[in-house]
């Protein structure tokens, strides 16, 4: 029965970290795909909106083209200087800013106004749209002439009368759409205009508000992502140091209770056991002796084993003091030998302020802790990083096995065949108390790294 609640609550567990998986990456990888979509709405629009100011604005441009063509129709000299002038200053209003006449090789013969789109020669009904400028190009028909005066009998049109007119024929236009340079008309010339329409700025204002529209809204489901994110990463670590609290209650409850049954017993135990070794004096007995010696060491094990229990359990309130580095470490190092320890307190603080008992305890555990990894000397440094006190141990053994950095920490879990696993577990538990963390990781020289760090703990 209790091997399927922890079946059970595994398989919670996981469903709640898949869960919090996909609210930290699938929120923003959502908001990163729908910012993607508005984006290639907002140039499809762009593109458009573009696709349709071209149209418009050849659109005005043939109007306006077709005005001019007809105006300067009606002048003896349409390609004048003046007759320019006078069709500028007429239609300034409609956004006429340069108007040319231009030969077959390409050469304004007259212009008014100031050109501002370069490049080659248009051609008739094309045109070239340049910041708020459009250039459109058309035929200009060229100048009436005074026609003689017609004989008795004679008909307009010759001798034969008018040309009669073909059913479905088109009659030609000299206006803005027309035969190319090289086709014109005899006496046609090139008619270039280039124009401001009012409707090349809205268009421009209005694809400029919405990119910034959609770049505000871009930008404020991304930070909406990642807000949520950060939070639903919050969350889990809160959901899991909850989950990891609970089982650690459960736990402590029941190892308190075991070690305080088995406190009793084994002092009884132990004193007995003890006495029967003092009695076992005599040669002939040296063999009963050495088992009842036995009997001591492992009762004193089991003694052990129930200390580290209720230290594990623990769970009072901290009785802070004022203590200096060295009394700490002098403290938890009271049963190691010195020379398999190095301890380096250059840069510690001149005192502590936390609780001497339970600070030695985690000191203790972690020089036993790297003590057991490696026969080398362990190294114990004591600094402090602004208000922090940092406390390191390292070791050059084997370090820790990669993805069980955080595992190494979990209650009952050990490599060591005779270890407890609950060395670890009672210092990082000792840290929090503290407010403070307890990590370990690989150092890049080799070997296990632990850092203590004591939040607030250093006092001048």
């Amino acid at each position: 029965m209790i091997r399927g609640s922890e079946d059970a609550g595994a398989l919670m567990r996981s469903r709640g970290r898949s869960w919090s998986v996909w609210a930290r990456g699938g929120s923003i990888a959502t908001a990163a795909l729908a910012v993607v979509s508005l984006g290639v709405t907002v140039i499809a629009s762009q593109r458009a909106l573009s696709d349709a100011s071209e149209v418009v604005i050849r659109g005005e441009g043939d109007v306006l083209l077709s005005a001019l063509v007809a105006e300067l129709a009606e002048e003896t000299s349409p390609a004048s200087p003046a007759a320019l002038e006078r069709a500028l200053e007429a239609h300034t209003g409609s956004g006429l800013r340069y108007v040319a006449v231009v030969d077959r090789e390409g050469r304004a013969t007259a212009e008014a106004g100031r050109a501002e789109i370069g490049g080659a020669a248009l051609k008739p009904g094309e045109s070239r749209i340049e910041g708020r400028r459009a250039r459109v190009a058309g035929l200009l028909s060229p100048p009436r002439r005074p026609g003689r005066a017609l004989g008795p009998g004679a008909r307009p049109g010759g001798p034969f009368g008018p040309r009669p007119e073909l059913p479905g024929a088109r009659p030609e236009r000299l206006d803005s759409v027309g035969p190319p340079l090289a086709h014109r008309p005899p006496g046609a010339a090139l008619l270039v205009v280039e124009l401001e329409p009012p409707v090349i700025e809205t268009l421009r204002r209005d694809l400029a508000r919405i990119a910034v529209v959609a770049a505000v809204a871009g930008g404020v489901l991304l930070a909406f992502a990642i807000a949520w994110s950060r939070s639903a990463r919050r969350l889990a670590a809160l959901e899991e140091r909850a989950a990891r609290e609970q089982r650690l209650v459960a736990l402590g409850s029941m190892s308190s209770v075991m070690a305080h049954e088995l406190r009793n017993p084994l002092a009884s135990l132990k004193g007995h056991a003890q006495l029967l070794v003092e009695d076992l004096e005599g040669a002939a007995d040296a063999k009963r002796r050495a088992k009842a010696e036995r009997v001591v060491s492992e009762a004193e094990r089991l003694e052990a084993l129930t200390t580290t229990l209720l230290d594990f359990v623990r769970d009072g309130p901290i009785e802070r003091a004022r203590v200096t580095p060295r009394e700490v470490v002098d403290r938890s190092l009271a049963d190691v030998t010195g020379d398999r320890v190095k301890v380096d307190l250059e840069a510690a603080p001149s005192a502590l302020e936390v609780d001497p008992g339970r600070l030695s305890r985690a000191i203790h555990n972690l020089v036993d802790n790297a003590l057991q990894a490696s026969d080398e000397p362990v190294e114990l440094t004591i600094a402090s990083e602004g208000d922090d006190v940092v406390l390191t141990v390292r070791d050059r053994g084997d370090g820790i096995a990669a993805g069980s950095e955080a595992e190494i920490f979990e209650p009952f879990v050990t490599t060591r065949v005779r270890g407890t696993g609950l060395g670890l577990a009672v210092a990082r538990r000792i840290a929090e108390q503290h407010d403070g963390t307890l990590t370990g990781e690989n150092h890049p020289g080799g070997g296990a790294l632990f850092t203590l760090r004591l939040r607030g703990g250093r006092r001048s």
